[in-house]
């Protein structure tokens, strides 16, 4: 992982002395006042959400989006690379020495690295924009103009999304492509963040004056991805990404109420990890932490999307199946036991010792109205057939109802 922070740190190093010799022209002739400018926006900007980013900060669980792309990308479309460097290196001191120094985690190496890929990222647009047709900013005053703009967006968010997930891959053995590449949340956020540094530049080259009114939107823009950020982080479990025991519960009784408006059937599945206790106190709680991650991530892929996963505690996690009956759920429980039998840890990830782990689950099945009319009793009778499969050895699944 070393090497590879340092192989970015250098490779954007030698991209921006590498830049200094290649012709390069803006519109105006002006680069030293554009990136004054940008500079200067970008930092009133992070002063108008200082609060909110540090917030932000705090509750981020995947790659964060800072929305200082906002500038970047401006600057990598309205002045040479070194001074889009500039801009980036300016803007990135003044974030962590008003916003970030004091947060937990956040350590100055961290910053420099998310600098360097962001420099990458806008040296690769500006070199884009010398090949394709209409790419510059000339290109910007006709409609053909617009697949350009597309494709330099595209470049500059798979360039930074790919350098990031890599170090992440290499600093928490992570596999998983939600946990490397981010939520889609997060990724339509930071889209979102590129196509106003395309407006921004745009208006920087026509109406100048106009670009102040950028900042009232970015700044109700950062509070909402706050908003949502606190309601995952109050409704999430951080260990695994499903929902936590109080937010699986309240959903699951609105869609047990449903169940008994329409007339239709509703399951629960409760899944307990066999022997968990031997993997922490054998491998340690970091490599049962990845276990937990991981049979969270089976759990997710054998369930449909609507159906609600939860994490009830410990090794505990639960499933609620809409429109279900017991037989439907004990098929979905046997998928699941099956899939975490024949996972295998990512030995990078974990070591060979723990690689060698044989994981097994056993599951209890209920369903409405056949085990009761509400979540608690559904879960009960769920929780006493989970108990009967443990009792029966383990690795199994037993329904209520059901042989």
């Amino acid at each position: 992982m070393l090497g590879y922070v340092l192989g970015v740190e250098l490779t954007a190093l030698l991209a921006v002395a590498g830049t200094l010799f290649l012709p390069h022209e803006r519109i105006g002739g002006d680069g030293l006042g554009l990136a004054a400018a940008l500079i200067a926006l970008g930092m009133l900007s992070a002063e108008m959400t200082r609060g909110v980013e540090r917030m932000r900060r705090q509750f981020a669980d995947a790659p964060h989006v800072n929305m200082t792309s906002v500038w970047t990308m401006a600057a990598a479309l309205l002045v040479p690379p070194a001074l889009a460097a500039a801009v980036t290196v300016v803007l990135y001191l003044h974030l962590w020495w008003r916003s970030w120094r004091d947060a937990a985690g956040m350590h100055a190496f961290r910053v420099v690295f998310s600098a360097c890929v962001v420099i990458l990222s806008c040296t690769v647009v500006a070199l884009l924009t010398t090949v394709l047709p209409g790419g510059g900013i000339p290109g910007f005053a006709r409609p053909e103009g617009l697949f350009s703009i597309i494709a330099i967006i595209a470049v500059y968010w798979l360039v930074n999304s790919a350098l990031v997930a890599m170090v992440i891959c290499l600093s928490r053995g992570e596999r998983s492509i939600r946990r490397l590449a981010g939520a889609w949340s997060e990724n339509s956020l930071e889209i979102a963040t590129l196509c106003v540094g395309v407006l921004v530049a745009a208006l920087a080259l026509w109406r100048p004056w106009l670009v102040v009114l950028v900042l009232p939107p970015l700044y109700v823009l950062h509070r909402s991805v706050l908003v949502r950020q606190l309601e995952y982080a109050a409704t999430t479990d951080h260990k695994t990404g499903l929902l936590n025991a109080s937010s699986w519960h309240s959903l699951a009784a609105t869609e047990f109420e449903r169940a008994r408006r329409n007339g239709t059937e509703i399951s629960v599945l409760m899944v307990d990890l066999d022997h968990f206790k031997h993997v922490n106190d054998e491998l340690g709680h970091l490599v049962g932490d990845q276990v937990l991650r991981a049979v969270a991530d089976l759990m997710r892929a054998e369930v449909r999307r609507y159906d609600l996963c939860g994490r009830f505690g410990g090794e505990e996690f639960v499933v609620l199946l809409p429109e279900t009956g017991v037989a439907g759920a004990a098929e979905v429980a046997e998928r699941i036991r099956v899939a975490i039998r024949e996972h295998r840890m990512d030995e990078a990830a974990v070591g060979e010792r723990a690689a060698r782990l044989r994981l097994t689950v056993s599951i209890g099945a209920a369903a409405c109205p056949q085990a009761g009319e509400s979540v608690e009793d559904v879960l009960l009778a769920a929780d006493n057939a989970l108990f009967a499969a443990k009792s029966a050895g383990r690795d199994k699944v037993l329904s209520v109802g059901l042989p």
